[in-house]
């Protein structure tokens, strides 16, 4: 076999993995249907999970990508060539009807601020980012690519900050909470994304650099450790995928990180109260109250926000609503943003609603 190009040894390599991850085997016929199984973007109330059922789980982005990088030239053979074409023209068919699940290392992803006084906690911010802080070399030739969950803003001061997500605030009962949760929780946190490869539309260029961009389906920020969630964009109803036993990060271990208790196991549910109690869930809302305050700064109309909550086990909100005197106004739309952001305590329930009232007045 002669040439380097995609059916060079490297290429034909590479195009077989690339085919393996679409879910189709190099001849044409159909692989395993299961694990490339097609997830298309369900409406708002989809959770996280119900999006990754079936997503293809891989690491090797740069496999994924190479047919939207590779060509079909070079000093290949005309009938090296016309496979080739065709294959890549398949590619570009099915690649972008699947769903893939990948979690990023590139450390720009999450961005934890430092301490604000003014929330008692951090800011924890979401970038769309697999390959942000340096390029992923990509296809036959590895040529560099930045690669993006969105298209980045040109004007941001870096392509981190022109891919946002998502920006949470945890705040804490004390300094002295808050500093142990960033040297003891911090270290673990890892982003999750589902999305498709786009075959149109997708490169983008930062200065001098080439870069791709995917379609974002859905991220989240969770312990690598424990499995908690810590942000999901939509609500994740469980944990994320822990270590199996034996199998766990050493540094977990050393740092006393062991996994949530799993709910099938009846000493691990008794270690978690059925439900929250009015206690736990005061707490949460006494931690957000100051931001619910500063919408009603910005805007000066009082009255009564009823906040109506559907919490998952897991602890995270898995839907809030405004009451009626202030849903639609722009003080509902800005407590509701902030209402999204509590998380609590774990519990054995699937899930728990409520309701809970403030009184938004001058103090």
């Amino acid at each position: 076999m002669r040439g380097n190009g995609l059916f060079g040894r490297r290429g034909r390599l590479t195009l077989t993995a690339a085919l393996a991850l679409s879910g189709v085997a190099p001849g044409g016929a159909r692989a395993d249907e299961a694990p490339g199984a097609t997830v298309a973007p369900g409406p708002a109330g989809d959770s996280y999970e119900s999006l990754a059922h079936g997503a293809v789980r891989t690491q090797d982005v740069a496999t994924l990508l190479s047919p939207f990088v590779d060509s079909c030239g070079g000093d290949l053979r005309e009938i090296e060539r016309a496979r080739c074409r065709a294959t890549t023209a398949y590619l570009h068919r099915e690649l972008p009807r699947k769903t893939f699940a990948t979690q990023s290392d590139d450390p720009a992803t999450i961005e934890v601020s430092s301490y604000d006084a003014a929330v008692k906690g951090y800011h924890v911010s979401l970038a769309g980012c697999i390959a942000c802080t340096e390029p992923l070399p990509i296809g036959d030739r590895g040529e560099p690519r930045y690669v993006t969950l969105k298209t980045p803003d040109k004007s941001a001061a870096s392509l981190a900050a022109g891919v946002p997500l998502s920006k949470s605030t945890f705040a804490f009962d004390d300094f002295a909470a808050a500093k142990r949760w960033v040297e003891t929780e911090r270290p673990f946190l890892r982003a999750e994304f589902l999305y498709q490869p786009q075959a149109e539309g997708a490169a983008f260029t930062i200065g001098m650099a080439p870069g791709i961009a995917l379609k974002l389906i859905a991220a989240r920020i969770y312990n690598r450790c424990t499995g908690e969630i810590l942000v999901s964009k939509p609500p994740s109803t469980g944990f994320a995928d822990r270590p199996a036993p034996g199998h766990q990060d050493p540094a977990c271990a050393r740092a006393g990180k062991s996994p949530e208790p799993d709910p099938s196991s009846t000493a691990a549910a008794d270690a978690r109260p059925d439900q929250l109690s009015k206690a736990a869930i005061g707490d949460v809302m006494t931690k957000i109250s100051p931001r619910l305050f500063d919408c009603y700064g910005k805007f000066h109309v009082p009255g009564a926000l009823v906040l109506s909550y559907v919490v998952g086990g897991n602890g995270t909100v898995q839907s809030v609503q405004v009451g009626s005197t202030f849903a639609g106004t722009p003080t509902g739309t800005c407590s509701l943003e902030v209402a999204k952001e509590a998380h609590f305590p774990t519990f054995k329930r699937e899930r728990q609603e409520f309701k809970y009232l403030f009184y938004l007045r001058r103090p």
